[in-house]
């Protein structure tokens, strides 16, 4: 999915806070906002490019002048430990749910709206995860319905990560598929830090290698999103072979989307977070979405 013209102000945002985290210098944040503008994207000049390719740029040019590739890595830590505390509280909620699949989906869902992309600094996790367990998931594309039709059908499934703290909850509903499908499902994090999204080091320390093996997307540069030109021969392989491929979240939405190859066979699972996300599906800003593609 190409930007829209909401991307702009979100991008610039998202740019500037991180700026404020790893500058310290007021002249460094400036000089290094003047580059952020002068993108054609951002200025409103290119509209055939997605958020993850801007992101990446902007991302690279951070790292230079920091030195550091990881600036949020305290935020994703933090992230991670917050939700690791609501995680026996959640289980427990599954447990003793009527649907346990739909509730563990819910939850994962709902863990998407810890997104850098939104607000660097601001914790969603304890008011997420102590609402209404019963709010509504969007029928988008046949919806939840349709993502279990799927997974009873699929025998091969990959199960595309995104952001930190959200994967906690991307463990739980893991469990549950483990539980309930009887299937092992191949778990894909990024290889370079970008933003808050989850890399290897971010999923051992929420314990998901105990319940799924987890590689590495081998895109060697900071991308946060997935295509298939820059991931790893043996992560192409699997996303080839898949009969299902479970895409968490709005950057690996907005890059898989550009796939034709893998079309017919991708269940997005996003937060409705903004504008972008919820008009061109007719729903609700907050909805909780699985779209069937």
């Amino acid at each position: 999915m190409f930007i829209w013209p909401d991307c702009i102000p979100c991008i610039l945002k998202m740019s500037l806070e991180i700026a404020r985290l790893s500058m310290k210098d007021e002249d460094e944040v400036k000089a290094f906002m003047r580059e952020v503008v002068s993108l054609p994207p951002l200025r409103g000049e290119d509209w055939n490019v997605t958020s993850p390719e801007i992101v990446q740029w902007i991302w690279e040019r951070m790292v230079r002048a920091t030195k550091d590739e990881d600036p949020l890595r305290e935020i994703k830590a933090e992230q991670n430990r917050k939700a690791l505390a609501l995680y026996g509280a959640a289980s427990d909620r599954v447990k003793k749910s009527a649907d346990p699949f739909l509730t563990a989906l819910k939850f994962a869902i709902a863990g998407n709206s810890m997104d850098a992309m939104v607000d660097v600094n601001r914790d969603r996790s304890a008011g997420e995860f102590q609402g209404d367990p019963d709010r509504d998931v969007s029928l988008t594309a046949g919806g939840a319905e349709g993502l279990r039709k799927r997974l009873h059908e699929a025998t091969r499934i990959v199960y595309l990560l995104d952001n930190c703290g959200e994967i906690v909850f991307d463990r739980l509903f893991l469990e549950v598929l483990r539980e309930t499908h009887g299937r092992e499902v191949s778990v894909i994090v990024r290889s370079r830090p970008i933003l808050n999204d989850a890399t290897i080091t971010d999923a051992r320390s929420v314990g998901l290698p105990a319940v799924a093996p987890v590689l590495e997307n081998g895109i060697p540069t900071p991308f946060a999103g997935t295509r298939l030109h820059l991931i790893s021969t043996e992560v192409r392989r699997l996303l080839m072979e898949a009969d299902l491929i479970v895409s968490k979240g709005v950057g690996n939405l907005d890059s898989l989307t550009e796939e034709d190859e893998l079309k017919g066979r991708i269940s997005y699972l996003f937060h409705g977070k903004c504008h972008p996300c919820c008009a061109s599906r007719n729903v609700s800003p907050g909805t909780l979405i699985v779209d069937n593609r």
